[in-house]
Parts: structure tokens; sequence; C-alpha cells
């Protein structure tokens, strides 16, 4: 078995893998998407100002329903400073490592300096783990937040109105798979979240961008302006099956930003299997780097 071969597919994959990352990635690359008239950008997740609800949180003569909330926002700036530092912070420090071991292990690959390629087992052995740690790290908060959070829903800046009962501002209201918001049930108005018990059900979350019904569809665009003889209902009427009070997207940014993000995440496992693989040949390497040179001597 050549470890060192080995030890060269995997840095570079590393390093091939981090560079294409970081040319789709949604927060690197600034995709702004256009919501409700309102231009969102997720790299201004870099300036939140995280502190502002622990301090308001932390004064005097607050409710705790207020605290509550608080603690919330809290948390969910937190949450999307972290992703932002740290998906800036892995896929650096994976392109500048892999592209470091890989030119390594190019060399003794080569069989240009033999001698040191002991101390670059250790290097990849470092390395991987450095990058494991981080990576890893950084694909967890990024697949909570995509299967979890509230796609564009930014943090309320009405931290001290006890009366704003939404902690958030922004986001996208559920609808049924053929884009209408209401289904009329024994003359009731259903909502697409009517089975749910989360108070923010109502909303999409990123994980849902990608359907159709939250992107250009030429089906659901024609269902929704009609053809003049049966126009869909577009206010509320008991005799209707749905409701159709949210026109239809006519542009696919959802999509976009769905795809980006699915796809970043995939290579970030990627990422971390290359990182295991660095880790053990690195080892592996530093403890047989020095048999090449032994034999030879021994032979002469």
């Amino acid at each position: 078995m050549n470890k060192t071969l080995i030890f060269l597919c995997f840095s570079t994959a590393i390093l091939v893998l981090s560079l294409i990352t970081i040319c789709i990635s949604p927060i690197i690359n600034n995709i702004k998407v256009n919501v409700n008239g309102i231009e969102w950008s997720i790299s201004k997740w870099r300036t939140l100002n995280c502190k502002i609800f622990a301090d308001r949180e932390n004064s005097e003569n607050v409710e705790l329903d207020h605290i509550q909330k608080l603690k919330r926002m809290k948390t969910l700036c937190n949450r999307k400073k972290a992703m932002h530092d740290l998906e800036f912070a892995s896929l650096i420090i994976n392109l500048v490592l892999g592209f470091f071991c890989s030119n390594l292990s190019l060399l003794h690959y080569l069989n240009v300096g033999k001698d040191f390629e002991k101390k670059t087992g250790m290097i990849g052995f470092i390395t991987g783990i450095i990058c494991f740690i981080l990576t890893f790290v950084y694909v967890c908060f990024n697949g909570y937040i995509f299967n979890n959070d509230i796609a564009y829903a930014e943090v309320n800046n009405s931290i001290d109105d006890p009366s704003n009962s939404n902690f958030f501002s922004g986001g996208i209201e559920k609808l049924f798979p053929n884009g209408a918001s209401h289904k009329v049930v024994n003359s009731q108005y259903i909502r697409p979240n009517s089975n749910e018990k989360d108070d923010d059900s109502l909303y999409v979350k990123y994980k849902d961008l990608g359907k159709k019904q939250y992107n250009y569809d030429s089906k659901l665009y024609k269902t929704y302006y009609g053809n003049g003889i049966s126009d869909p209902c577009k206010s509320f009427d008991p005799s209707c099956e749905y409701i159709f009070k949210i026109p239809p997207e006519t542009s696919v940014e959802n999509k976009d930003l769905y795809d980006r993000w699915i796809t970043v995440l995939i290579l970030g496992i990627f990422i971390i299997a290359c990182n295991i693989g660095l880790i053990i040949f690195g080892f592996l390497l530093f403890k047989s780097g020095g048999d090449s040179e032994e034999k030879t001597v021994a032979i002469v």
C-alpha cells in the first residue's frame, strides 16, 4: 500500500472540495434574495449584535414572558453569527492546509524530500484533526439551521416592546403544494400548518425553499391567474376548495439558495471524511516515514 499516494489523494481532495464549496457557499458569495419586496442577504449575519439581547435580558424590570423572548432572540442570533464565522474559518483553513499537505505529499511521491516524510505525516495528522473539528462543528451548525430555522427570519429590533409577540421579522408563509394559502374543509379555512403545534409552524424553513410552491412554476402560475373561465378563489369563500391569497413566485431565488445550501452540506460531509483519511494516513506515514531511508542504509 502506497501511503504517500493515498495521503496525497486525501489532501488534494480536501483542497479541491474546499475550493468548490467556497465558490458556491451562500455566505461567502453574499447571496441576496428578494423577500416580500425587501432584499435579504445572508452575509449580514456577520454584523449581528447578539450582546444587546443578553444585556436587555439581564436588566431590571423585565417581564418573564419578555425575558423568554429575549433568550430566544439571543440564541437565534448567536447561532447565525457562529455559522457565518465557522464557514469562513473552516473552509479557508481546509483550503490552506489542504494545499500545504498536498504539495508536500506530491514532492514525496516524486521522491523529493524523502527525509522529511515523517514530519509531513505528523503535519497531516495534526492538520486532519484541526480541520475535522472545525468542519464537523460547522456542518452541525449549518445542518441545524437548515432544518430548524425559519427562512429569512431576522431577530426583531423592537426588543424593548413587550407587546410585540413576534421574536423575528421577515419569513415566508407556508403554502399548499398547489400554491394555495388555505383549504376549505367543512366550511372552515385550514392552513398548511393546521396539524402542527409549533408557534412558528406557519412559516417556511430553509429546508422547504426548494419546493415548487416557493419558486416560479409555470403550472402554479397558470393556476393562480386562471384563464378567465375557471379563475381560482382569491378571497375567502366557503364554496371554494382552495383559497389563493398569495401570488405565485416569479423567480427561482429560493431554489438557488436551497441548492447552494444543500450542496455545501453534502460537500462538508465529504470534507470531514477526507480529514479522517488524512488523520489515519498521516499517522501511518509518520510511523513509516523513515523506513525507506533505513532500508537504503542497510543495503549499502
